[in-house]
C-alpha cells in the first residue's frame, strides 16, 4: 500500500518525467513495428499519443491549462481527421499550423517553467529533453509540409514524387532527427534554398541547446548531489 502511494505521488510530481517516457514509449513502438504498419495513418496516431500525454501532463500542472486545451485539443482532432481522411492542401495546411502552434507552445512553457518553477534538477532535465523531442517534431512538421507543397524540395526521398503528408511525416521525422542531433546521414538532402536554411538553422540550434540548456541542468543536477553528499554523510552503525 505504501509503495502504491509512493508511486502515485512520484507520479503526480513529475509530469515531465510523465512526458518523456510517453515519448520513449511511442518511439520504441513506432521503431519495432512492422513498416507497413507504420506508415502513414499510424504516423499520424502516433503523433496523436504524444499530443494527449502532452496536453495531459501540462493540464494537470495547471500551468497555463486554458491555453493548452484550446491548443491542444484543437491539435489532436484535426491530426486524426488527417489520419482518416484523404489528402487535402487547404485541411493539412490547417493542421500543420494548429500542431505547430500547440508544439511551439509545449517548448515555450517547458522552458518558461524550466527557468522560473522550483522543480528539482531532475525533473528539470526531463523537462529539457522533452523540450529537445518537441523541437525536431516540430521542424519535422516543416520539412513535411514543404516538400507536400512543392514536391522536389528535398532530394534522396524514396518512391514516387507528390507522396501523400501523411507518407512524407515518418520519412521526415528521421530527417529533421538526424539533422538535430548532426548526425548527417545524408539520405536525404534539401535541394531548395529555404529548405537549406531550416536545415542548418536546426542543426545549429540542437547543439546550443544541448551545450548551453540541457548541459547546465545536468552540471547543476551533479553539483545539487554533491551538496547533498556533503551535508547528508552516511550514519554509522553503532559500536
Amino acid at each position: 500500500m505504501m509503495k502504491r502511494k509512493a508511486f502515485w505521488l512520484a507520479f503526480r510530481e513529475n509530469p515531465y518525467r510523465n512526458i518523456f517516457v510517453a515519448l520513449g514509449v511511442v518511439i520504441v513502438f513506432d521503431a519495432l513495428a512492422p513498416n507497413d504498419f507504420a506508415r502513414g495513418r499510424f504516423a499520424d496516431l502516433m503523433l496523436v499519443a504524444i499530443f494527449a500525454a502532452a496536453l495531459i501532463e501540462t493540464v494537470r500542472t495547471r500551468h497555463n491549462a486554458s491555453a493548452a486545451i484550446m491548443l491542444g485539443l484543437p491539435a489532436i482532432i484535426l491530426r486524426v481527421v488527417v489520419a482518416f481522411a484523404e489528402d487535402s492542401p487547404s485541411i493539412n495546411g490547417l493542421t500543420l499550423l494548429v500542431n505547430g502552434l500547440f508544439i511551439g507552445f509545449l517548448i515555450w512553457n517547458l522552458l518558461h517553467d524550466l527557468a522560473t518553477d522550483d522543480r528539482s534538477t531532475g525533473e528539470r532535465i526531463f523537462g529539457a529533453l522533452c523540450a529537445y523531442v518537441f523541437i525536431g517534431l516540430f521542424f519535422a512538421l516543416i520539412y513535411t509540409h514543404m516538400e507536400y507543397r512543392q514536391p522536389g524540395t528535398f532530394a534522396g526521398l524514396v518512391g514516387e514524387p507528390g507522396l501523400p503528408e501523411a507518407n512524407l511525416y515518418p520519412v521526415f521525422t528521421h530527417f529533421s532527427f538526424v539533422t538535430l542531433t548532426t548526425l548527417g546521414y545524408g539520405d536525404i538532402t534539401p535541394v531548395a534554398e529555404h529548405a537549406r536554411t531550416l536545415a542548418w538553422f536546426e542543426a545549429l540550434l540542437g547543439q546550443l541547446y544541448l551545450a548551453v540548456m540541457v548541459a547546465g541542468f545536468v552540471a547543476a543536477h551533479i553539483s545539487e548531489n554533491m551538496r547533498k553528499s556533503r551535508d547528508d554523510p552516511p550514519s554509522r552503525g553503532s559500536d
